[in-house]
């Protein structure tokens, strides 16, 4: 059961939050459909594995800025609409 299922329910959004983490609890994660949910759930895992994958080459280097603008804009999330 999820700790704080209201809290929850009222992060997540297809529009600006179609994916959350809970720690110790798991990942939600929406669609428009089955297909889209699913994508969404791969590349979240692939992402994951990746990050531990690379713990022995090093510290992580965030990308710039500037960067993670260019992504929101490409995939359609604006930045004041995700916390970061």
């Amino acid at each position: 059961m999820v700790a704080d299922a209201d809290r929850v329910a009222g992060e997540v959004s297809l529009a600006r939050r179609p994916v959350v983490l809970m720690e110790n609890e798991g990942t939600l994660v929406l669609g428009k459909n089955v297909p889209e949910a699913f994508d969404r759930l791969e590349v979240l895992e692939a992402t994951a594995e990746a990050l531990i994958l690379s713990r022995p080459l090093g510290p992580l280097a965030p990308m710039p800025a500037l960067a993670i603008e260019e992504l929101r804009r490409v995939f359609g999330y604006h930045t004041e609409d995700v916390k970061s």
